[in-house]
């Protein structure tokens, strides 16, 4: 049982800057973790924690989250429900947020535990219980501890600790008998049927992996949606007006390829402005193009990328666009403004006969609940990807494999060995970038296959189920379901795809045949020889029974 204490100091000085600080009155004050447990059984994790917050000091407006978080290197996290401990205010303003969904439905999620601060006693301890399912990528994972306060407003982040920087450091602890609270996250589900090491190295050589072709030119394009706010009358980009701050960091996210290293160069950047179609059309035109050219130099000037790099184009009036929101939302008069929109021109009184429509009002509803939505700037991002080694792609597999060719993926595989969870998570990761690849989803059957996850084998197959190369895989599978003979009709049809592999699977499948079919037989013959025997036994004690 481990039993090791971290104490983590709430970062209290940071909030400094908040309103209300002085009301936490919390320095010098420490939340206490004790990881108790952390155990694998069965398809699941388990861990237990103990949280201590005796001295901790809260007011009734303060609200402070506490998330366990377990995180490695290659990308996999997954964040634990929260343990909020929460004045008893801000725990009655936090109900009424959440009944009236003030935040816009923003998820977050549902708490492990809420426990009210009671002014003359300190909080009680509490023990974390909870169960997840397990993936391979949990056996090298941290355990980290994120700390929040919330007290007016949104969270505010104090910081992310570290519990414990691998979270198995030595055996495996024994099952722990606590009752534990299960939080589901959704993973492929393990197979119902158990294949021996035998059956695996049998179908390992039975299965096709496809060569995919080589990709010497790798683009990629990534493409945001902006909507900022102006102040009347300008056109510049004030970063802090309005919701601006907010809009302007998906900039980061899509020009954050400039920071990762020597991967990627930049082809060029589309900004495309849009207008909606109220107001005259000169107007409309002057303010997509005027809108358009500051948020270029914006970019050019905020991240230092060179003016050729930019595109700027224009669209005056966004009819497609409405029409795209009036077929996906279809309010009550949507089919008569598609079809005023398809038959009248943009010049040829269009508006006109859109405003005088039912008296105005679908254009008055239009103007509030539509127009809005198409003024826009769409910025759209075009980069050239080097070529990477196969030590580059096991790197990058699990944090940008956007970034990788099918090929080059392929190459991280081979790190691992086939019929491992690392192996399949490769070849799923491919199939999931590459969904309309033939030789991603063939290769990918074959990777689950190889667990005995037969379902998911069948999921990748019938997506290419008429592509030929499919055919061979498609008779393994119906081997591993127990159908030899759906097997070999798939079989005889793959000889023409893959001749040698599908003759030899064919004389396979006859030697497993007989080898089964003798099995029963010998099955057979023992039943019989049992029913004999006890035929025998009741004779004799018939037998007897009538000398006495």
């Amino acid at each position: 049982m481990m039993n090791t204490i971290y104490a983590f100091h709430l970062r209290y000085p940071y909030l400094a800057l908040m309103l209300l600080f002085s009301a936490l009155h919390a320095r010098g004050q420490e939340a206490r973790f004790i990881l108790t447990n952390a155990e694998v059984a069965g398809d699941s994790l388990y861990l237990g924690l103990k949280l201590d917050f005796s001295s901790i000091r809260l007011n009734s407006r303060t609200c402070l989250h506490f998330t366990p978080i377990l995180a490695n290197a290659r990308g996999g996290r997954l964040e634990l429900p929260p343990v909020l401990l929460s004045g008893r205010r801000r725990y009655r303003f936090d109900r009424r947020e959440w009944a009236l969904n003030v935040n816009g439905g923003k998820h977050r999620t549902e708490p492990y535990l809420i426990q009210l601060y009671k002014r003359h006693s300190a909080p009680r301890p509490v023990s974390y219980h909870i169960g997840v399912p397990y993936s391979v990528w949990m056996g090298d994972a941290a355990l980290l501890l994120r700390q929040e306060v919330k007290d007016c407003c949104d969270l505010q982040l104090l910081g992310v600790d570290t519990i414990s920087v691998r979270l198995f450091t030595g055996q495996m602890i024994g099952r722990q008998t606590a009752p534990v609270r299960q939080y589901v996250e959704p993973l492929i589900t393990a197979p119902s049927v158990t294949y021996s090491v035998r059956d695996i190295e049998l179908y390992a050589s039975m299965l096709s992996f496809l060569e995919p072709t080589v990709e010497h030119d790798k683009k990629l394009d990534e493409k945001a949606v902006f909507y900022i706010d102006y102040p009347l009358g300008s056109d510049n980009i004030l970063p802090d007006y309005r919701n601006n701050r907010t809009e302007l960091q998906k900039l980061d996210s899509l020009l954050s390829p400039l920071s990762a290293g020597d991967y990627s160069s930049m082809e060029h950047i589309r900004v495309c402005g849009y207008a909606s179609p109220d107001g005259t059309y000169i107007d409309n035109e002057r303010l997509a193009t005027s809108r358009a050219g500051f948020f270029a130099s914006y970019i050019c000037s905020t991240y230092g990328i060179p003016r050729f790099r930019l595109e700027t184009t224009s669209v005056a009036e966004d009819w497609e666009g409405l029409s795209v929101l009036l077929q996906s939302e279809q309010p009550p008069y949507a089919a008569t403004v598609l079809s005023i929109i398809q038959h009248a021109g943009i010049f040829n009184g269009r508006e006109k006969q859109l405003m005088d429509l039912r008296g105005g009002e679908p254009y008055r509803d239009m103007l509030h609940r539509f127009f809005p939505r198409l003024r826009r700037l769409e910025v759209s991002v075009r980069w050239n990807i080097r070529a990477v080694s196969a030590g580059e792609a096991y790197r990058l597999i699990y944090t940008h494999p956007e970034w990788l060719s099918l090929s080059e993926m392929y190459g991280a595989a081979r790190y691992y060995r086939p019929g491992t969870e690392q192996y399949r998570e490769v070849y799923e990761i491919a199939a999931y970038r590459f969904p309309e690849d033939v030789v991603a989803n063939i290769n990918a059957s074959s990777a689950v296959m190889l667990t005995g996850d037969v379902k998911s084998a069948r999921a990748y197959l019938q997506r290419v189920e008429s592509d030929p190369r499919s055919w061979n895989n498609l008779g393994v599978l119906a081997l591993m379901e127990g159908k030899p003979g759906e097997a070999e009709e798939w079989f005889r049809k793959a000889v023409g795809v893959e001749p040698q592999k599908a003759r030899r699977n064919l004389q396979r499948l006859q030697r497993i045949t007989v080898t089964d079919g003798r099995r029963l037989q010998d099955e057979k013959q023992v039943i019989q020889d049992k029913r004999l025997s006890v035929e025998d036994k009741s004779r004799s004690v018939q037998d007897n029974g009538g000398e006495r």
